[in-house]
């Protein structure tokens, strides 16, 4: 397994966003989106930073085309979404993210100015 550090680089150089993790039986863990993965592009857009998976995850309407890579590979995957997302509340997300020992991992990361291309 990379590490975080490691995954972080990776994904600069790619132009792409760092998977953390997903939430257990969301929609990304369901389509099989995992640690590690870089997020490349969403429905055909590419996503260099969490602005930009935003306004392409919008485009999608209840379902998500993603482009990441994994271990070497480009992988495609079709993330449904459900028609009305519950909101999460941030205090309970960050307790969710303690409690799993992801919160660590961001803290604990070095901070790097990016890499040159």
């Amino acid at each position: 397994m990379l590490k975080w550090d490691d995954v972080t680089r990776l994904a600069t150089r790619l132009h792409g966003i760092p998977v953390l993790g997903c939430r257990p039986d969301s929609p990304a863990a369901r389509a099989g989106v995992q640690y590690g993965d870089i997020l490349i592009a969403v429905n055909d857009v590419p996503t260099p930073d969490w602005g930009a998976y935003i306004a392409a995850r919008a485009r999608g309407h209840g379902q998500m085309r993603v482009e990441l890579f994994r271990a070497g590979e480009m992988l495609i995957l079709e993330v449904e979404l459900p028609a009305q997302a519950e909101p999460v509340a941030p205090t309970s997300l960050l307790e969710e993210l303690i409690e799993r020992g992801t919160a660590a991992m961001i803290t604990s990361a070095p901070r790097r100015d990016p890499e040159p291309s």
